[in-house]
């Protein structure tokens, strides 16, 4: 037999894929998943303040992923975690997930959604400049230049002009460069943990963490909500869509990014600038004018070519 024959997956009612092409598939589903919650962020605003409603989704999207991993989670060992451990894990869930996601539904409910994942797009610069800081990883100066393309991408984007001021810098754009600055520290975090906890666990530990942070959050902000919120279709439909996507895109990225190569999929995962243009426009009625487009290819290119330099 070829030792390089491609492994295969069978699962029902898909048939037969490579392992190659199941994964780069659902990391396309993925991609749609990330507008997809935004879209939700945006329906569940109708009913509850920001925070409110990301401790609502991110929590139910906890609660899905424990029953989905029940039996894989050992409680006794992620009790006896390492201290340093527990520390990282406290900081990506508060600074990683909960603010990003914070940050990231600020943006979306004052700008386009293909403003947000193109500016959003930036996230591997802030997790490079993060590795050089904490992992002490050599920054390229190619990187810093592209680094540099992107941020006038960026500009002409939120400026929606080709001389841009800034002043003239988008609410919603600002929100979204702050959701991948601390977007980033999730993905550096993950490389100071030790292996005392599977993919699994940790994924669990942080989102219940940042369930719980996100509602201590949204206590000090003196957010309420009536319950008649509940009432509302389009509430409850994002409700839905939050809880659901927040559960599955973790599972379906850990599959994923197993058996593909890092940058390939982080490739895959620039389709959600896609889908944004695409459910935006069908949507909300979204369109973007010429400095913009160019905006987001400049982006989108810088991230392209940042993604394939030696990690």
């Amino acid at each position: 037999m070829n030792s390089k024959r491609q492994q295969r997956t069978d699962i029902p009612l898909l048939g037969s894929f490579s392992t190659r092409s199941l994964s780069i598939g659902l990391l396309t589903v993925v991609a749609a998943a990330y507008t997809i919650l935004n879209i939700a962020s945006r329906f569940l605003a109708e009913g509850f303040p920001v925070m409110t409603q990301v401790y609502m989704r991110v929590s139910l999207g906890t609660l899905m992923l424990t029953i989905l991993f029940w039996k894989s989670l050992r409680w006794k060992r992620i009790v006896t975690m390492p201290k340093r451990d527990f520390v990282v894990m406290l900081s990506m869930g508060i600074i990683g997930f909960t603010l990003a996601v914070f940050f990231i539904t600020l943006g979306v409910l004052n700008t386009k959604l293909v403003n947000v994942t193109v500016v959003f797009a930036s996230v591997p610069f802030f997790s490079y400049l993060y590795s050089f800081l904490f992992l002490k990883k050599t920054i390229h100066y190619k990187l810093i230049g592209l680094l540099c393309i992107s941020l006038i991408g960026i500009m002409f984007l939120s400026t929606k002009s080709f001389t841009p001021k800034l002043t003239s810098f988008g609410l919603g754009e600002w929100f979204a460069l702050l959701a991948a600055a601390t977007a980033g520290w999730y993905y550096v975090g993950r490389k100071l943990l030790s292996n005392h906890l599977s993919i699994k666990e940790i994924t669990v530990v942080i989102m219940m963490i940042a369930s719980l942070s996100a509602f201590i959050l949204a206590l000090i902000r003196g957010e309420t909500f009536s319950l008649s919120a509940f009432t509302h279709p389009l509430v409850l439909l994002g409700l839905f869509m939050g809880s659901s996507m927040n559960a599955l895109v973790n599972p379906i990225e850990i599959f994923a990014f197993k058996h593909l190569d890092a940058v390939v999929g982080t490739q895959v995962l620039l389709l959600d600038n896609i889908f944004a243009l695409i459910l935006g426009y069908l949507i909300f009625s979204e369109t973007v004018v010429f400095p913009e487009l160019v905006g987001g290819l400049i982006v989108i290119c810088s991230v392209y070519f940042a993604n394939k330099l030696p990690q």
